[in-house]
């Protein structure tokens, strides 16, 4: 051992050759992407914005194919029309339409009565 300094190599001393090199990452690549599912992807190329002909403003691909299938709905298109009710359905717009006053009255009235209030329906109001 001329002149040499020797490290010790044992338990919690690696030999100098295998030890982390400095300002280099352990994991130079990083993590992987994730690959986009198909709902994410359908999302992002329905919210890109394009300019339908004859429009002066740009609008979202999934309202431009909204008004492309009500324009050959109301032309007389049947298959239009029949993906028109379809999507509406599915929207929730066919329930928003139906409104029973007494059926909301009855809701709120089991509401209050969950919460521990005495209600008296005596069918009074405005029927």
């Amino acid at each position: 051992m001329s002149g040499q300094t020797k490290t010790q190599v044992g338990y919690m001393r690696p030999p100098e050759h295998s030890r982390f090199k400095k300002g280099k990452s352990g994991n130079p690549k990083g993590r992987p992407k994730k690959q986009d599912d198909i709902l994410s992807l359908t999302q992002k190329v329905l919210k890109r914005k394009v300019r339908p002909k004859g429009a002066e403003k740009q609008m979202p691909i999934s309202e431009a194919l909204i008004r492309k299938l009500r324009e050959l709905a109301l032309s007389g298109d049947r298959r239009a029309m029949d993906l028109q009710r379809r999507i509406l359905e599915e929207a929730g717009a066919a329930q928003a339409t139906e409104f029973d006053p007494q059926e909301k009255k009855q809701r709120i009235l089991n509401a209050f009565r969950k919460m521990g209030v005495n209600v008296i329906d005596d069918g009074g109001g405005n029927d």
